[in-house]
């Protein structure tokens, strides 16, 4: 049996991880919940046929992290995570710093996208490793678990504070004027948030957290292929990826679907209520996981149930008609997705730790993150590529992906490894003695 030290600093690390989260995050969506606001703003400057600026500052989150993700690895591996979050902090505030300061020529704006998206890919790639290295094995769980809310909650932050920082009425003659206090408000929240962590990272706890002895990792090429070998993984991957994407791509063009539906101000009032929604099924949901011992099960269902709540949104006007109002209809149908997709996250991310036993457990998070992102650029590139931009065709590809999801969800195979996961974390963690510093 062997004894290990817990310092109370990991708690400063954790609430570095998570600033970061904010001040990368936030930068994401913040203008999405006004995306008619923000498209008015800029349409001087942007001749682009098949985007707009709103839906471009979201795809550059996508495809830099995408093509970025692998590298950062490689540099948390070659600087550790002291030069990484310097690094990761210096790229936030500058981008920051400079979406606010040339908020009137969109070019500097996408530049500075590019670097919160830079800086982005450092964060997200290396919270496991900062986790493993300062949280004993009982906690880690709690850790990673705390640092996808935050995600979650920041997004939440910006679909509800973003509306209340421009007029958003229709019939207002100071419709879209508080644009720039907007701007001003996330780039100094940004800031702060970047600039925090800066200080209270640290490499290395004195002692080791844990005696659980580090697994060698696999590179990306032979995970690849060991998760090939997996049927229920490989298809959990693609299944996974389609959710996400939906979801995300969902999040990206919300204040043009809101327009669509009808909801004539720039409120954010479906992302709210998808993000209401999400935070029920997220707590909920994985928790029941556990309580039954079930993964298949539970994410099949977070796949049903998201069908009924696209389709609410597809047919919203026809069922509104008849009774409730279409808005209403539509905000049912936005928690729905919400509660259903939102939860389908946690629970498929431990189904992949659990059908990949014997893959590193970091590499198929990352893997999952990676294809995740992935599949939400090709989405929204495809939807940006159609001449009827925000016609109900949208909704209705968004509707049929997710109709193939659940089925194909439903031929998964069930995790082996819940069955005796309790078992196995008990005689690791009995061998742990953790001294609270």
């Amino acid at each position: 049996m062997r004894s290990v030290k817990a310092y109370r600093y990991r708690y400063l690390i954790l609430l570095s991880l998570v600033l970061m989260i904010f001040s990368v995050e936030i930068q994401w969506l913040n203008l999405a919940p006004v995306g008619r606001v923000a498209n008015r703003f800029y349409q001087d400057q942007f001749s682009v046929s098949y985007a707009n600026p709103v839906d471009l500052l979201s795809l550059v989150y996508l495809v830099v992290f995408v093509i970025a993700s692998l590298p950062a690895s490689y540099l948390l591996r070659r600087l550790g995570i002291r030069w990484l979050v310097w690094i990761a902090s210096a790229f936030s505030i500058f981008g920051s710093l400079t979406k606010w300061l040339y908020l009137e020529q969109y070019s500097i704006v996408l530049l500075g996208q590019f670097f919160l998206a830079l800086s982005q890919a450092l964060v997200l790639t290396s919270i496991t490793e900062i986790v493993s290295r300062w949280f004993p094995v009982r906690e880690r769980g709690m850790a990673v678990g705390i640092t996808s809310a935050s995600q979650y909650f920041s997004l939440a932050l910006v679909m509800i504070l973003s509306p209340l920082l421009v007029v958003n009425q229709a019939g207002n003659p100071a419709w879209g004027n508080g644009f720039e206090n907007l701007m001003r408000f996330w780039a100094l929240f940004s800031t702060v948030a970047a600039l925090i962590p800066a200080f209270l990272i640290r490499e290395n706890p004195p002692t080791p957290s844990s005696a659980l002895p580090s697994s060698p990792n696999k590179g990306f090429f032979s995970s690849f292929k060991a998760m090939n070998q997996i049927p229920s993984l490989r298809g959990l991957m693609i299944i996974f990826s389609i959710g996400w994407g939906v979801l995300m791509t969902l999040f990206i063009k919300i204040d043009a679907i809101s327009e669509l539906l009808g909801f004539s101000d720039s409120n954010g009032f479906l992302g709210i209520a998808m993000f209401a929604g999400g935070m029920i099924g997220a707590i909920l949901l994985p928790a029941l996981s556990d309580r039954f011992r079930r993964r298949k099960l539970f994410f099949v269902f977070c796949n049903v149930c998201s069908i009924p709540g696209i389709l609410l949104l597809v047919f919203c006007q026809q069922i509104g008609a008849m009774f409730l109002g279409s808005e209403a209809i539509a905000l049912i149908g936005s928690s729905i997705i919400g509660l259903s997709l939102l939860a389908s996250i946690p629970i498929g991310s431990q189904y992949a730790a659990e059908l990949g036993q014997g893959i590193s457990e970091e590499v198929i998070q990352s893997l999952l993150l990676l294809f995740s992102q992935a599949a939400c650029a090709i989405i929204l590139m495809i939807s940006l590529a159609s001449r009827e931009r925000y016609s109900m065709m949208l909704l209705s590809s968004l509707a049929a992906l997710l109709v193939a999801s659940m089925i194909g969800s439903s031929f998964l195979k069930e995790s082996e490894l819940i069955i005796t996961e309790e078992e196995r974390l008990k005689e690791v963690i009995e061998q742990e003695i953790v001294h609270l510093q």
